[in-house]
């Protein structure tokens, strides 16, 4: 039926876990059918990240890496990143192998998930390079570009959605003072639930957007 073979893409969670809920609700998420894929971030900044990572890990749902998974992962091995939510996510898992194995899971999220009519990622594509050669530090954190690595979130530069030609629909997250947005062949889906905004799902591949306040 008209219900079958959906794929739902949901944006930036942070650990908003009760609006989350409500938003698979409204979508009337059928893990039986649904594909269901998360654009990265879920921890940090709001209440409930473990109940979020238990929830997408333990339900074997797809995940991207985003920059707060990154920037958890860096807190691990160098102390002065181990602070505020970083640990406060690390010591909500009270069973050590319960928490190595999270570790783990989040160690292996893919960057990118490429099908025949998609691409998504957390924060966008590099211009003039290749998907399979994007740099994880850059491509979870994109937002402008002026041709340099280091500055990707400055207002007098373009955003890098604008150098993009590719045919495939880029479905990304992390930006959510721009918020929902789309151009010809991108859709932002990061409408700032944590900043008491909204969480953003997209339906595909109707292309219908849902959202919960």
């Amino acid at each position: 039926g008209p219900m079958s073979n959906r794929t739902i893409f949901i944006g930036d969670v942070h650990g908003c876990f009760d609006e989350l809920k409500e938003l698979l609700e409204k979508v009337s998420f059928n893990k039986n059918s649904d594909r269901l894929i998360f654009l990265g971030d879920l921890i940090n900044k709001g209440p409930h990240s473990k109940e979020v990572v238990d929830f997408v890990r333990g339900g074997g749902f797809e995940c991207l890496l985003g920059n707060h998974e990154l920037g958890f992962l860096r807190s691990l091995t160098d102390e002065k990143f181990f602070k505020k939510g970083f640990k406060k996510f690390y010591e909500s898992y009270s069973d050590a192998k319960e928490r190595e194995e999270t570790i783990e899971w989040i160690k292996n999220l893919p960057l990118y998930i490429e099908e025949s009519d998609f691409i998504c990622i957390h924060g966008g594509i590099e211009p003039h390079i290749p998907l399979n050669q994007q740099e994880p530090r850059v491509a979870t954190r994109i937002r402008t570009w002026g041709g340099d690595r280091e500055d990707l979130n400055n207002e007098s530069n373009p955003p890098w959605h604008d150098f993009y030609e590719g045919e495939k629909t880029v479905i990304y997250g992390h930006w959510a003072m721009q918020g929902l947005h789309k151009t010809k062949n991108t859709i932002c889906l990061d409408s700032g639930c944590v900043w008491g905004g909204k969480l953003s799902a997209l339906i595909w591949p109707e292309k219908e957007v849902k959202q919960v306040k």
